[in-house]
């Protein structure tokens, strides 16, 4: 299977127009079964259509997309389904802030190939900044079938949080699709605090995409990666494919039968204790 992790660098933001036919020429060029988009992708594409105003911060930009109703995140789910529909792929559309019953939450969806919701995830950890922001969190991990594997989402900062990562292979995933953003100038450390190593401690794939841009004053740089566990990665690096803040998108090809031959020679999730697990995972 062929996966892909785009930047939204270089894609016009301007018209929904430009941005889909953008977004279609990347994807057509990956050839990807799958492909992620980062973190703030609708932030970013409602600013720039001028969907969303922009607020004095990047905290008064996220309450005003909450604010603004779902009109706005109905249309930009939509305008993803039918990019997923149209390009016959899996397609991970970045985040939205949905408001359900008075609670902000930090929300993934994921298209299949007929441009159908296959999954919903909501951010399950929050900073302080996000706290302060008022938003809330999810409270359940979910998978879903993607082309015969068991397939995850993990949205914004849950990807520094081991428990995820674990929890999502204690359910048996085989593929994680990690939607990110990062603050600041590019730093390989933090990223590879996070997804990088959930990978090597649960045997599974990730595919991880990071917003690269500004957004009211605030900037974010990192790169995309396609993450295996180091046995069976090109100089056991743990990389299948990475690429810098600028790089519009990379790809790889997934081998499974590598992946389930490294769990068969070192089953490490059978050295656990699940007992230690049960009660937060399946209360």
């Amino acid at each position: 299977m062929r996966v892909a992790a785009l930047s939204l660098h270089g894609i016009r933001m301007d018209s929904s127009n430009h941005y889909r036919s953008d977004l279609t020429d990347l994807l057509q060029k990956s050839g990807a079964d799958a492909a992620v988009l980062p973190a703030f992708s609708s932030l970013a594409l409602g600013i720039g259509t001028g969907r969303i105003s922009a607020g004095a911060s990047f905290a008064g930009t996220v309450r005003a997309a909450a604010d603004s109703g779902s009109g706005w995140q109905e249309e930009f789910l939509a305008l993803h389904s039918e990019l997923a529909r149209d390009n016959g792929l899996f397609l991970t559309a970045g985040t939205v802030y949905e408001r359900e019953n008075d609670r902000i939450y930090h929300t993934v969806c994921c298209f299949d190939p007929a441009g159908n919701l296959c999954c919903r995830q909501r951010q399950t950890h929050l900073t302080r900044f996000e706290r302060e922001q008022g938003l809330s969190r999810g409270e359940e991990l979910i998978l879903f079938d993607l082309h015969g594997l068991k397939a995850g989402l993990v949205v914004g900062i849950d990807a520094r949080h081991p428990e995820v990562g674990r929890g999502f292979a204690l359910l048996g995933a085989d593929i994680l699709l990690h939607s990110g953003a990062l603050k600041g100038e590019l730093n390989c450390w933090p990223q590879a605090a996070g997804m990088w190593a959930q990978v090597q401690q649960n045997q599974f794939w990730a595919v991880e995409a990071f917003f690269c841009g500004r957004i009211t004053g605030t900037d974010f740089a990192a790169g995309a990666a396609v993450i295996g566990p180091c046995e069976i990665t090109p100089g056991q690096s743990g990389y299948l494919a990475r690429g810098y803040p600028h790089t519009p998108f990379i790809c790889a090809n997934l081998e499974m039968e590598a992946l389930y031959r490294i769990r068969r020679e070192y089953p490490l999730l059978k050295m656990l204790n699940p007992q230690a697990y049960r009660e937060d995972l399946f209360a």
